[in-house]
């Protein structure tokens, strides 16, 4: 894990000390970078908190603490690196998908029901300055399956506490292989 985070700061570094032309292939490696890194953390995180055997725990973790670790590596990205998770059913509003955004979502939904190959990154351009890479958030375990797969085999308990916190809480009714939404990693020189 050390290696990661140090390789992650290096590669920021180099991707903005100098004002040369932002490439295509440094926008992908950069956003790679910071989607594992998020990914692995968050794993980590929720793996540590299932470690007391109750999805209230797991459940606690994604509402109060999820949002801060995403924070903390957004910001060690720094100012030209933005870091954030989307989804068309999102349970928390800031992670509603922006209306740019939608279409490439749109677009894993497809490729997944379409049993096509899934790419693990699509590049946007947004302006000749900004690039949003999309990694896909794939449902692949039981633990996913707990908070986010169908409404009526959801945990009671966790959907009961995330039904206080979240108004309009659409983030049920996914099963296993599917697209839940994407990480995004918006990128600008």
């Amino acid at each position: 894990m050390k290696k990661l985070l140090i390789y992650s700061f290096i590669l920021s570094s180099f991707l903005f000390a100098s004002q040369d032309v932002l490439t295509l292939d440094k926008v992908k490696e950069v956003a790679f970078q910071a989607t594992s890194e998020l990914n692995s953390e968050l794993k980590k995180e929720l793996k540590e908190a299932k470690k007391s055997g109750k999805t209230k725990e797991m459940t606690s973790f994604c509402i109060d603490e999820s949002a801060k670790l995403i924070e903390k590596i957004d910001k060690k990205y720094g100012s030209k690196v933005s870091i954030k998770r989307v989804s068309l059913n999102n349970r928390n509003e800031k992670s509603k998908a922006q209306e740019n955004e939608i279409n490439i979502l749109k677009a894993f939904d497809l490729i997944q029901k379409s049993d096509a190959y899934q790419s693990k990154q699509i590049v946007q351009i947004v302006d000749d300055n900004t690039y949003k890479v999309y990694s896909p958030i794939e449902m692949k375990s039981r633990d996913c399956k707990k908070c986010h797969g169908l409404e009526n085999k959801v945990d009671k308990d966790s959907k009961k506490r995330f039904s206080e916190v979240y108004k309009n809480n659409r983030g049920y009714g996914y099963k296993s292989g599917e697209i839940r939404g994407a990480v995004v990693i918006t990128i600008s020189k």
